[in-house]
C-alpha cells in the first residue's frame, strides 16, 4: 500500500511503499498556483505504477486543497497522458477552480 508524504522542508511529495522511498514529486507553492516541477521514479521496479500512483494521490490531495495546478513537468505529463482518472482528475479541477497546465510542446 503506498503512503504519500509531503515533505515541505525540501517542496517535495514523497511516495513510499512499506519501508522505501519509490518516487517524489518536486514542486513550487505561490499564493497562486502550485506547480508540479519534477517527477521522478526512485525505485525503476513498476517507475511507471509508482509515477501513476504518486500523480493520482498528489491531484487528490491538491483539489481537497482547492489550489489551481500547473504541470511544467514531461514525465508527470506522461503520468496524466496514460491514465484517464488522473486526466478527468486534472478537468474537474478546470471546472472547480480554474488549472493552468502546460503540455510539453510537440516534437
Amino acid at each position: 500500500m503506498y503512503t504519500l508524504l509531503n515533505n515541505r522542508a525540501a517542496a517535495k511529495f514523497d511516495l513510499y511503499l512499506p519501508g522505501r522511498l519509490v518516487a517524489s514529486l518536486h514542486y513550487t507553492i505561490s499564493p497562486q498556483e502550485i506547480m508540479f516541477v519534477y517527477c521522478e521514479a526512485i525505485d525503476s521496479t513498476d517507475a511507471d505504477q509508482h509515477c501513476r500512483e504518486l500523480m493520482r494521490l498528489v491531484i487528490e490531495d491538491t483539489r481537497n486543497r482547492r489550489m489551481p495546478i500547473t504541470v511544467s513537468c514531461p514525465i508527470a505529463w506522461k503520468s496524466i497522458d496514460d491514465d484517464a482518472a488522473l486526466r478527468s482528475g486534472l478537468h474537474a479541477l478546470k471546472s472547480s477552480f480554474g488549472r493552468k497546465s502546460h503540455q510539453p510542446a510537440p516534437q
